[in-house]
């Protein structure tokens, strides 16, 4: 069994390291030359890692769409460079930044979750 604790503690370091990242980017909205960096999707995270999920019965998993056919989500379309050199747009990363907040709460509901059901199976 995968340990879901580890997974989702390793999801919210993900998200600190990209606001983090953020920050940075925000921070140097000024900084001639400056091209703003994002983190590797965390999917793409999970995939370079050994953790799979294990299917130990067809019921387990519905027979959706594989990665090839599934939707992916749009490209951003890039941003201007100021005449400095600087690639930063505030507002992109306000939207990150607000997208990796929405993240953060729902991997923290998630943990929690997780861990009231694993007391309530343990107290039986």
């Amino acid at each position: 069994m995968t340990d879901l604790f580890a997974l989702g503690a390793r999801r919210l370091d993900w998200l600190a390291h990209r606001e983090a990242t953020i920050a940075r980017n925000v921070a140097n909205a000024d900084t001639p030359g400056f091209r703003p960096s994002d983190l590797k999707p965390f999917e793409e995270t999970l995939d370079a890692a050994a953790t799979r999920l294990a299917r130990t019965s067809a019921a387990h998993f519905g027979d959706g769409p594989d990665a090839s056919t599934a939707p992916r989500a749009a490209e951003a379309r890039g941003w201007e460079t100021t005449l400095s050199g600087n690639a930063v747009s505030i507002e992109q990363e306000l939207a990150r930044a607000a997208e990796t907040n929405r993240a953060a709460g729902v991997a923290s509901a998630a943990l929690k979750a997780f861990q009231r059901l694993s007391l309530a199976v343990a107290k039986g």
